[in-house]
């Protein structure tokens, strides 16, 4: 990889404990900032290599090939939230403190939900410093800050040096782990299936248009407050 995307990947790595680590407004903004330095880095490692036309391009079809995916994947975790993490509609309310509703004397596949669902709950109350209209243009300047970063940037220069295939995998593998540093095990399971989608849509369209609307769609579902979401914190 070139000295910027080594940078970059430095930036993308450390940037996620970071944040988190910060919370409340800063967490967001210190996101923006960080990932728009590394955007602006993958960026320049595409212009020098003639290739930053032809990745932001939109071309026929990219509008069905990054929503398409993105509502399938946030139905999935719907499906798994509501029906095994939390089936009720009262275990999915959340306070910034965690569930509304604590459950205790679990055991088995039960307990190991009801750990998914404080992790969860906890990661929504992180996160909801920021509300209305500010968040929602957050939400799509992480996403598209964040995309550009890692697939235009990081797994572009993994691709390069390993194959589009092993750079894919590589790039999404990382992506996941990177969050291991939020210490939040719902982060982590759901950056990875994520990851791995964005990733094949740069992957196997050559283009980062899909995957960022894609990135755009699944995170204003899961981030910004209204029906959709999977935990509503009151």
């Amino acid at each position: 990889m070139t000295p910027p995307r080594w940078i970059l990947l430095i930036i993308c790595a450390l940037l996620p404990t970071v944040s988190w680590h910060l919370g409340g407004a800063s967490l967001w903004y210190s996101a923006v900032l960080g990932f728009g330095v590394a955007a602006a880095l993958a960026a320049w490692a595409l212009a020098q290599d003639d290739q930053l036309g032809a990745a932001l391009s939109p071309r026929a079809g990219d509008a069905s090939l990054g929503i398409v995916p993105a509502v399938a994947l946030y139905g999935l975790m719907y499906a798994v939230v509501t029906q095994v993490i939390a089936p009720l509609p009262l275990l999915r309310v959340c306070t910034a403190d965690g569930p509304l509703v604590p459950r205790g004397g679990l055991h088995g596949l039960a307990a190991v939900a009801e750990w998914l669902r404080v992790r969860s709950c906890l990661a929504v109350g992180h996160v909801g410093a920021i509300q209305g209209t500010a968040r929602v243009g957050l939400v799509i300047a992480v996403a598209a800050l964040e995309e550009l970063a890692w697939r235009g940037g990081v797994q572009q220069g993994l691709s390069e040096r390993f194959g589009s295939t092993r750079g894919w995998l590589i790039a999404s593998a990382l992506y996941a782990l990177v969050h291991v540093g939020t210490l939040n095990a719902a982060t982590v399971l759901v950056a990875f299936p994520c990851a791995l989608l964005w990733g094949a849509l740069y992957r196997f369209r050559g283009r980062l248009a899909p995957a960022l609307l894609s990135h755009i769609v699944f995170s204003w579902a899961l981030f910004v407050p209204n029906r959709a979401s999977l935990f509503i914190a009151p």
